[in-house]
């Protein structure tokens, strides 16, 4: 009897191990991947309903609207890159129009740049008549290669004064780590 009990507890061991190495294997595959839900209903013009952080060779920002683009919309994003005295950066365009390829340094929350960043190789779409997310992809050569991320967005329909903000106003989502 006590030999089937030990032999048990062993195979119950073996188990866990298992499935706790299979569980890592799996977290590694998302690493890098944040995706963080935002109320629908909250705002009346423009309205975020998802963000999506990938953070591998690039940063991009994918947003989800639940209700269609619109001309008058200002889509704006910061990324913060860490604690202390790490830059924050930010960048705002609009639906279907041109865009300049370079990242204000900001304070938190901030618009007016302290200095300018070039940036080749950063995209960003907004186009009102596809079904894509607004989405923002930042080169990590850009931004000092950071380790960490988190990013906030706003979306701001300057006709009718409404205004969205994910994951909440003024706030950053949880980090996003390489």
């Amino acid at each position: 009897m006590d030999a089937t009990r030990w032999g048990a507890r062993a195979l119950s061991a073996c188990a866990v191990g298992v499935a706790l190495a299979a569980g890592t294997a799996a977290g590694a595959a998302h690493a890098g991947t944040g995706t963080f839900d935002d109320p629908v209903g909250d705002s009346t013009s423009v309205d975020i309903s998802q963000v999506r952080v990938v953070h591998r060779n690039a940063v991009k920002v994918s947003v989800r609207s639940a209700l269609p683009l619109a001309a008058g919309q200002v889509y704006a994003f910061w990324i913060d890159t860490g604690r202390g005295p790490r830059p924050t950066f930010h960048v705002s365009f609009r639906a279907n129009s041109d865009f300049d390829d370079s990242l204000a340094v900001v304070r938190s929350f901030g618009t007016r740049p302290a200095r300018v960043v070039d940036c080749p190789g950063m995209r960003a779409h907004a186009d009102m008549f596809d079904d894509e997310p607004v989405s923002l992809r930042v080169p990590r050569r850009c931004i000092g290669d950071p380790r960490r991320v988190r990013v906030a967005v706003k979306f701001d329909d300057e006709t009718s004064g409404s205004v969205d903000w994910a994951p909440g106003r003024r706030t950053f989502t949880p980090w996003v780590v390489r």
